[in-house]
């Protein structure tokens, strides 16, 4: 439907001011014409910032290998992740190439204690520049007959975190030993291991021995993982 401008002259209006008042009534006809009788054609051309999505890490693990090497094909681990809204735009993304993975201790913990007990995982910043990272990594136990077991995360909020040069962040892996015969075991033999917003994987060999309380099948296992953390 055509848009109408209608002008109402004042007699005591000059001819200048009639001519301007015109072409301001035409201006503002013509805009609400292409906002609201376009069939939406008034959106094209128009550009805004797209909302930045971060995808699970996941897909691509390996089946071999220790000591925080990159990973080939094999096991598949996959977990949301925090999105980093608030990491320093100057500090690109964390790549699995260019993090080392390594424990914190590989002396300890008891595996004959029945209580919840926690070990790190240090990720390691191996290239020349500062990356960041923000969530939860994907964690997956591997036995030595091919059983997985996807552990869950706990309910902490990630914070985004920056890692410079040869720094290392961490995060968590709390757990249940099993001390008795009874029990359903799950005997780890390596964790795969894929950094947030990364679907390569790094490998380490379990290296406490033992075997877990296999509660992989259970909605609030006592053995999950935490967010990557800075400061440890």
């Amino acid at each position: 439907m055509p848009c109408k401008t209608a002008l109402r002259r004042g007699r005591s209006r000059t001819r200048t001011v009639a001519a301007a008042s015109l072409i301001a009534a035409a201006a503002l006809s013509l805009t609400a014409c292409g906002a609201d009788g376009d069939s939406g054609n008034g959106a094209k051309g128009s550009s805004s910032a797209a909302a930045s999505t971060i995808a699970p890490g996941g897909s691509g693990g390996s089946s071999g290998g220790s000591g925080g090497s990159a990973g080939g094909s094999g096991a598949e681990v996959g977990t949301k992740v925090g999105i980093a809204a608030d990491v320093s735009a100057s500090a690109r993304r964390c790549t699995n190439r260019q993090l080392e993975a390594s424990w914190a201790s590989e002396t300890g913990p008891d595996m004959h204690n029945d209580g919840q007990q926690t070990v790190l995982v240090m990720l390691k910043n191996t290239g020349p520049s500062d990356c960041s990272m923000v969530g939860f990594p994907g964690v997956q136990l591997q036995t030595a007959h091919g059983e997985t077991w996807d552990l869950r995360r706990d309910n902490e909020k990630p914070k985004p975190v920056t890692v410079s040069p040869g720094e290392q962040v961490a995060f968590d892996i709390t757990f249940l030993a099993s001390t008795r015969d009874e029990d359903r075991k799950f005997v780890p033999d390596q964790v795969v291991i894929t950094p947030p917003n990364e679907r390569g994987n790094l490998v380490l060999d379990w290296p406490y021995g033992g075997a877990l309380l296999d509660q992989s099948a259970a909605t609030h296992p006592g053995t999950f993982i935490g967010p990557v953390n800075a400061g440890m």
